[in-house]
């Protein structure tokens, strides 16, 4: 029987080393591609250039004997798992957290937000070297990644070198599902590597549990995007006299239907305001001259911050006010939507007393957008005509608007919790980490 289950493990052990082997070949195979992808966004994206040396695992700071590290891919991922700093701070003072991103957006926002109360740096591209040059840097005792920053070298690595590696706020979608479902062995792989995983719903959990994830691994916290434990939901009957809405976190092609959408509510109300605010910094130059060829009286926040009465369309062209911007919107329309990207997070506008208007793409965030539905807080919007309607029917029904945007501030309010729950969980790694994780007494920094 010994001889059998030595044999199996064995067999098992060859099998990982298969599935490792074929995905370093493949990007192997890739390098000349990521190299031109790479050149691509150095050319064209002025803020890639800054760190550059960090995606290829280079840092010009001390090494640390021991860390937490924190990863998000931008923004909304950064901003999720960013809620897990203050107790990691409080519980583990002297441990340094590093907090890590892949886009610009994303560092622009840990930079902004978090300054000197984290390390911040890119993560670097998943080659074995590169990734054990950040390993060996920074010496994580625990390496989290959110939803579904899924990078094989980075979890392998970070395990065999005893760190505990954990996957928060889990996104399984039926699309991300059929595409694992295709190279199982390699998801299986990164399983077999992975500590805890914490879904986001119980739709992802299912997802996992199909793909063979064992319930021991697993632990349904719910959704932390969606949990601000001090913050309280805004009134939706305390808004501005005259019609403002405003469209969040848009891409490209999105501000042109909006802003369609907006002429066709000036002639039903000449009043109304439209403030429009980009996914993408790199974007707000090509946004403001598409708003000054509209015809229509425009405002940009970086020349005039206080939006005037005569402004018909407003840009907010900056970071990290959006969610303040909610508060005085009577509807939302939600980016990512009319684009093949799968929307972006609803939620916010609600708890801020906006209803929402969003396209059909909406995969990232369907199991938030399903329930707002059915309680009337978000509506469908594919066309400037459809968005338009809904707009206009939400103001001129604002009795009514305003018991389905309380209704979509209760559907969201059953996830409070999910943020204590997933600390908990994050804190209980930490305890099991091999290493000790109170010896070091670095003080956190910004590497520049």
């Amino acid at each position: 029987m010994a001889k059998v289950k030595t044999t199996s493990r064995l067999r098992g052990r060859s099998a990982n080393s298969l599935w490792i082997g074929v995905y370093n070949s493949i990007l192997l195979l890739c390098l000349p591609l990521i190299a031109l992808i790479l050149l691509k966004k150095w050319l064209r994206k002025p803020g890639y250039k800054k760190h550059f040396l960090q995606r290829l695992g280079v840092y010009d700071c001390k090494r640390l004997p021991a860390c937490i590290h924190l990863h998000g891919v931008s923004v909304g991922e950064c901003a999720a798992i960013a809620k897990l700093i203050p107790e990691l701070r409080k519980q583990h003072p002297h441990l340094p957290i590093v907090f890590t991103c892949t886009t610009v957006a994303g560092s622009n926002y840990i930079e902004r937000n978090w300054g000197e109360q984290v390390i911040h740096t890119y993560l670097p591209l998943d080659f074995q070297l590169m990734v054990g040059a950040f390993l060996a840097h920074f010496n994580p005792v625990l390496t989290m990644s959110v939803e579904m920053e899924w990078w094989p070298n980075l979890i392998r690595q970070s395990r065999n070198q005893g760190s505990r590696v954990m996957l928060v706020n889990a996104r399984m979608t039926d699309r991300s599902k059929n595409r694992y479902a295709n190279m199982l062995g390699l998801f299986t792989f990164m399983v077999s590597k992975v500590h805890k995983i914490l879904p986001q719903s119980e739709l992802s959990y299912q997802a996992f549990r199909e793909l063979g994830v064992p319930p021991e691994k697993l632990m349904l916290c719910g959704n932390i995007k969606y949990d601000w434990p001090e913050l309280k939901h805004a009134d939706p009957t305390q808004k501005p006299s005259q019609l403002t809405w405003i469209a969040g976190s848009t891409h490209d092609t999105e501000e042109i239907a909006v802003v369609a959408a907006h002429k066709q509510l000036l002639q039903q109300n000449p009043a109304a305001q439209l403030i429009i605010a980009p996914r993408h910094p790199e974007r707000f130059d090509d946004v403001w001259r598409l708003l000054q060829a509209s015809g229509l009286s425009c405002q940009r926040y970086s020349h005039a911050p206080t939006l005037t009465a005569n402004t018909q369309v407003y840009l907010l062209d900056t970071m990290g006010k959006l969610f303040a911007f909610y508060r005085d919107a009577h509807v939302a329309f939600i980016g990512g939507s009319l684009v093949k990207l799968g929307g972006h997070n609803p939620a916010e506008a609600i708890v801020q007393g906006a209803a929402v208007v969003m396209g059909s793409s909406r995969r990232n965030c369907e199991d938030i957008c399903a329930p707002l539905s059915q309680v009337g807080a978000l509506v469908e919007g594919n066309e400037p005509q459809q968005i338009a309607r809904e707009v206009i029917g939400f103001w001129q029904n604002n009795a009514t608007t305003a018991q389905q945007i309380q209704a979509g501030q209760a559907v969201i309010a059953k996830h409070n919790g999910a943020l204590h729950k997933t600390t908990l969980q994050v804190l209980y790694q930490l305890k099991q980490a091999q290493r000790p994780v109170h010896s070091t007494r670095l003080h956190p920094m910004v590497i520049r």
